[in-house]
């Protein structure tokens, strides 16, 4: 399987930038704007300051750490009132089975029970999230292809990519990733996303 990289320069945000800042997302970028407002190829991500897989990240100089809102589900209430047992919640035993748009079904390997997707906003409940902001530029990209901050995630739709991990530059990998070497010195020291 063939590897490819995203090389990114990465910087700290301004106290302007994060004011556009109003949500947790680990899936959103938020593209940063000019003084005169138009769209830069810069952006922001968000990385959660206790995920082991960016723990690199949250601790550099290019992190801003800050909290924001996120909405999530409570499943747990769910869980409740759609009559599954405590044990079973409690046991983390619960788990979707089918989604098509109008209804979610679930079950604990036992019994299944189905909601109205439109019901699921009432179980939405706003957590707060302690984060670090990260701005971030592409510089070369060999695949142009999107990541997602989430190990599961990428297991689940993309099963051939068997992992990523942010990494400082270094000339070997540099070599294998073959960019063109002016790319190398103008930004060595660097950060990248290396996937395999």
């Amino acid at each position: 399987m063939s590897t490819t990289y995203e090389i990114m320069r990465f910087s700290k945000p301004s106290k302007k930038e994060l004011k556009m800042l109003d949500y947790f997302s680990e899936y959103d970028s938020f593209r940063v704007v000019d003084s005169d407002g138009d769209d830069t190829s810069e952006y922001i991500r968000l990385f959660r300051t206790d995920d082991k897989l960016f723990s690199n990240l949250v601790g550099s100089r290019f992190a801003q750490r800050i909290e924001l809102p996120e909405i999530v589900t409570d499943y747990k209430t769910l869980y409740k009132d759609l009559g599954f047992d405590e044990e079973a919640i409690y046991n983390n035993r619960i788990y979707p089975i089918h989604s098509n748009g109008l209804h979610a079904d679930y079950t604990d390997g036992v019994n299944e029970k189905r909601i109205n997707c439109s019901e699921l906003d009432n179980y939405k409940i706003k957590v707060t999230v302690s984060c670090v902001a990260i701005k971030m530029e592409t510089l070369w990209n060999s695949d142009e292809v999107c990541f997602y901050p989430n190990r599961e995630r990428i297991k689940k739709y993309i099963p051939d990519l068997t992992e990523y991990r942010f990494a400082p530059v270094n000339n070997g990998i540099l070599a294998r990733a073959e960019i063109p070497f002016l790319i190398f010195e103008r930004n060595k020291g660097k950060c990248f996303i290396e996937k395999h």
